[in-house]
Parts: C-alpha cells; structure tokens; sequence
C-alpha cells in the first residue's frame, strides 16, 4: 500500500467482513475492518436496532410471561430460514437435508446416516444486552448484522453453530447424532467427550454458549420464556413431578424427521409409569427447535465449556460458576481452582445446602447469563423453568428429563452433583467445532 493513490485504486462491488477500510481518527489515518466499523455504527442507536435487530424485553420484574418481541421481525424470519438440518461427515463435510423431510438431501438424494452425524447449523447470531433507562428493563437485541455487543458462533472461522439434531447415542466406542436409536446415558461427562472426539479432533459436546443460543432463538421467536408453553411440552408432558421414566427411556431419536427444520411438534401418547399406571403424563410431545430435536424434557444433557465451584476444595468456595473457552475438558487441578486461560467467572445464588425452586430472575448482564440469581413463582409465570443447586455440585445440566414435567425448559440448569456423575437419565449431545466444506447432498455422497 505504500505510495498508492487511493483515488485510482480499483473499485469493487463487495467486500468481506474481515477487508479493511481506511478512516481519519483524531487527525490519524487508521484502518478497520467492516465487521468492526457496523459494531461501531450500530452500538447504542435503538432506532438502528429497531432496523436491523428484532428484540425482546426481558421483564424480570413481572410474574407474566408475555413479553412480545419488537423490532425488525423480517430480518428474524430470514434468519431462522437459514437455519436447519444438514449431515456432517467427521471430517466436515456438510450437506443441506430437505427442510421438510430429514430422511432425504435437500437435493433429493437419499440420506445414509452412517456417513456422518445429523447436524443443526445456523449462522452467527450477534447480540446486545441494552437496558431503557425509563422502566430499567434489560431489552436482549438479535441479528445477523453486526450491532455492538458479543455473538455466537464457534466453527468454521466462527461463522456458524453447529450442534447435534439428536441426542448423543453410541455407535461403537463413537458418540452420534443419528435417527432410529435410544439415547445413551450412565457416562460421565468426560466420558461422552472422549467418546465425541472419536469422531474427529474437532468434535465435542455442545456447550453453555450452545443453551444460551438454543434459548435466544426460543425467545426471540415467541417473546416468552415459557418454551414449553409456545413450542410443546416434551415428552414430560405437562404438571408436576411423576415417575414415568422406565417409559421414557425407550423411547427413539428421530421422531421429528417429518419435521424437517420447522418449529414444531409431534404429540405422542403420553407415558404411563411401567410399575403404577395410575401415574402418567399429559400432553406429552416431541419438540424440534429449527431441527434440533428433544432440547427439553426428555433426557438432562451434559454440557462442557462450564462447571461451578465446590466448597469442599481449600481454593473455592461453592458459589462460583467458571465459563472457560476451548473444546476440552477441564482437569482435576482446574476443578479444584478455576479454569486455565480465558475465562468468565459469575456468582451462583447464595446458597450452602440443597436449595431448588422456580426461577424468578436469570442474571443476564453483558452475556445474556442464563443461570438463575432469584427463585419464586411457578411454572407459568416469570421464566417458568426450575433450577437445583447446592455449594458442592460443580456438573452442569440442562433441559430437564420425564419426570420433571413443567419444571422443564430451555433454562432449566441444574449444578448439584459431582462432574464424575452418571445416570441412565443424564445424556450429552454432539456439538462441532472446525472448519466446514458445504455441498450438495449428491456430492457429498460421492466424497464420502
């Protein structure tokens, strides 16, 4: 660039996010990047906001749970139509299925499972937390576009999620996401990432910033917390805690394949307890969120990327909650410490034995932190989800399982056992992190 004329430079039409362009800075020619200048433009005008962004009041300080959604909805709707299913061989292979029938490519050829794993993917998704100073509500701001704040996005140079369709089944020693096949439990967390990492290097669980995207896109949709209200009930159904599992568990992966990428359900008969048929579920159904297919009350799922504190350990004292970056497990030393690297740390509510109840107050802030920091109501009024803690449990779940019911949700968080604890009701779900060659379905056939 040195000695260049810029007003002879070639002109071009378009650009990518990460080209620079050259601007006059307290007297001083600087360059940013086009990603970085919309982050500029954008932050902290609402009228922008409104143009670009759909957004939804988070209003904490009242029990309803209609908080609606403002904003440019068409630019919503474009984002959730890129979202859907694909199957993404080990190597990062991605192909479209159809939007309407997951047995099949987008394409219309037929669809081997065993070529790969079911994936959901979507697109970065850029968020902002601004608070209206008038009423004092935290408003959460969504968009493709750049509008100040943070996004998620973790696999191919951060430009798309990418998690499992299905909950995490083995296939040999292989964690997959596939159809047809009973979930698995009764691993350690540790255990099922292992086990994802058979696939590739780049393979692992989803992770926190995974459920705060799943329940951003619930949010944003409906402009209520109470996925289970909006979407379905799970396969818990609805009411309070019954014993119903015994059914639950035999129940298969890929209920929803006639769903494709839509936001949906499938009511299936409600389950009834093997050993007391007079406890059963009602309303029971399988959910599919875009394509990801069970999120809620069917079985916990594991996720890494976090873990809390445990006050048993001299250099914690229970309260904390490490968010650490990385597809890794934490080791022994990090647990009984904090997290080696970059990480985030927040506050888990006071509290020194079991303590449980429905969330009142998640504690947002600058991230969108979907950990509870207040317990009151129920299920149908402010976020509608329940949350166990106690100062010794450092496993983080999500989603609930049957047996709790309406206690389910996209922010239901349980941390109250031991990061080596396994059940049958306690799963993961696969999640990939590198990079991502997109093709048709039919080329991808033949690659594979």
């Amino acid at each position: 660039m040195a000695n260049q004329d810029l007003g002879t430079a070639t002109l071009v039409t378009s650009a990518l996010k990460s080209n620079c362009v050259f601007m006059e800075i307290n007297g001083s020619v600087r360059r940013i990047t086009l990603d970085n200048l919309m982050n500029v433009i954008n932050t902290g005008d609402e009228m922008l906001l409104r143009q670009v962004a759909w957004g939804v009041p988070l209003k904490q300080n009242q029990t309803s749970q209609a908080w609606g959604v403002i904003g440019n909805t068409g630019m919503r709707a474009e984002y959730e139509s890129m979202c859907g299913r694909y199957l993404v061989t080990p190597k990062g292979l991605a192909a479209k299925l159809s939007p309407t029938n997951s047995a099949i490519y987008a394409d219309g050829t037929t669809l081997d499972e065993s070529k790969g794993n079911v994936m959901f993917i979507g697109p970065r998704l850029y968020y902002v937390i601004k608070q209206d100073a008038a009423s004092g509500v935290d408003y959460l701001w969504l968009s493709q576009l750049p509008i100040g704040g943070h996004y998620i996005g973790d696999c191919h140079n951060d430009e798309y999620i990418c998690i499992a369709a299905y909950k995490g089944s083995m296939s040999g020693s292989t964690l997959v996401s596939r159809s047809g096949v009973t979930p698995t439990g009764a691993k350690t967390i540790e255990q099922f990432w292992t086990a994802a990492q058979v696939n590739g290097k780049d393979w692992g669980l989803t992770n926190y910033d995974h459920r705060r995207y799943m329940m951003m896109l619930g949010l944003g949709h409906y402009g209520n917390p109470n996925i289970q209200t909006q979407l379905g009930n799970g396969v818990g159904g609805e009411g309070g805690w019954k014993d119903v599992w015994s059914a639950a568990s035999k129940l298969l992966t890929g209920a929803t394949k006639s769903l494709g990428d839509a936001l949906a359900k499938i009511s299936i008969a409600n389950l009834v307890n093997t050993s007391d048929s007079t406890i059963h579920t009602t309303n029971s159904s399988r959910v599919n969120l875009f394509g990801i297919e069970d999120p809620y009350g069917w079985q916990y799922e594991m996720i890494q990327g976090v873990y809390c504190g445990n006050s048993e350990n001299s250099a914690q004292t229970g309260q904390e909650i490490f968010i650490y970056e990385g597809n890794r497990m934490p080791t022994a030393a990090e647990l009984s410490t904090h997290p080696n690297g970059k990480y985030r740390q927040l506050a888990r509510r006071a509290v020194t034995a079991n303590s449980e109840g429905y969330i009142s107050k998640m504690i947002i802030g600058e991230y969108f932190d979907i950990f509870g920091s207040a317990i009151g109501g129920g299920a149908t009024s402010y976020w509608g989800d329940y949350e166990y803690i106690n100062n010794t449990g450092q496993l983080v779940l999500w989603g609930g399982y049957a047996n709790s019911g309406s206690s389910c949700g996209l922010g239901l968080a349980p941390s109250r056992y031991a990061f080596s604890f396994a059940s049958a009701n306690y799963g993961s779900r696969l999640a990939y992190y590198g990079p991502l060659t997109f093709m048709s379905g039919k080329q991808l056939v033949a690659a594979a």
